[in-house]
C-alpha cells in the first residue's frame, strides 16, 4: 500500500518574511503557508487534489503541527486524516511520523510531499512511484536539475552537485536510515515550491496556461 504523506506543519518563515510586515492571522488572510490562497484555492488543496488523481496512491494523510492549527482544523473539517507532529523541524517530524506508522504495524510505502508543491500532477506522482517500484532500494529521493531553476528564475533552497531536492521522497514506514535511490526529474512542477511572492507569480502563470 502506498500512503501519500503531505507535510503541512512548517512555520513558513521565508514566506512571511517575503511579504514584509506580519498580517492578521485569519482563515481569509492566513500566515500558515498551506492556507495561502492562489487563484481562489489554498495551496494544500492543489496538492491534495493532485494526489487524489494519482492511480498509485492508496491513502492520503496530512501531517500538521502546532504551527499550523488552522490547517489542521480546515483539513479535518474536509474529512482528511490528520496527524499532528511536534513541529520541531522537518527531519524530527518525519522521524515522529515514521515511528507512528511503525508502532501501528502499518507496513507501508510512504510518499512524502511538501504542502507547497501545488503543480505536481497525479501522473507525475504515478511515474515516481513506478520508478520506485523498479528500484531495489527501500527509499527514493526525487531531485530536479539546477538548470530548471535557472530557466524559470527560481531560487533553490539547497543545491548539491547541480541538483536540488524537490520535496518529494519515498521510504518505508520504519524509523531508521534507509538506503535511497536518487531519481532526477527535470520538471518545473517539482521545482516550484512556494516560498515567496515571486514563486506565487510563477505559479499563477502556470495555472493560467493549464
Amino acid at each position: 500500500m502506498v500512503t501519500a504523506l503531505v507535510m503541512a506543519g512548517g512555520k513558513g518563515t521565508r514566506m512571511n518574511t517575503s511579504w514584509g510586515s506580519p498580517r492578521e492571522n485569519t482563515r481569509e488572510n492566513p500566515l500558515e503557508k498551506p492556507l495561502v490562497k492562489v487563484a481562489g484555492k489554498f495551496l494544500v488543496d492543489y496538492v491534495l487534489e493532485n494526489l487524489c488523481s494519482a492511480k498509485k496512491v492508496d491513502n492520503i494523510v496530512v501531517a500538521t503541527s502546532p504551527h499550523t492549527p488552522q490547517t489542521k482544523n480546515y483539513l479535518m473539517d474536509a474529512g482528511y486524516d490528520v496527524i499532528e507532529t511536534p513541529g520541531n523541524g522537518y527531519l524530527e517530524d518525519l522521524g515522529f511520523l515514521l515511528s507512528y506508522f511503525e508502532a501501528e504495524t502499518r507496513e507501508e510505502i510512504l510518499l512524502t510531499i511538501a504542502a507547497d508543491l501545488p503543480l505536481v500532477t497525479g501522473s507525475t506522482i504515478d511515474y515516481i512511484i513506478s520508478e520506485y517500484q523498479k528500484s531495489a532500494k527501500p527509499a527514493m529521493s526525487v531531485v530536479v536539475p539546477l538548470e530548471i531553476f535557472k530557466r524559470y528564475h527560481l531560487e533553490p533552497s539547497v543545491v548539491w552537485e547541480g541538483i536540488v531536492p524537490s520535496g518529494v521522497n519515498i521510504l518505508r514506514s520504519i524509523n531508521k536510515i534507509q538506503d535511497e535511490e536518487v531519481l532526477e526529474v527535470p520538471k518545473i512542477e517539482l521545482a516550484l515550491n512556494i516560498n515567496s511572492c515571486q514563486d506565487i507569480k510563477v505559479l499563477e502563470r502556470f495555472l493560467v496556461i493549464k
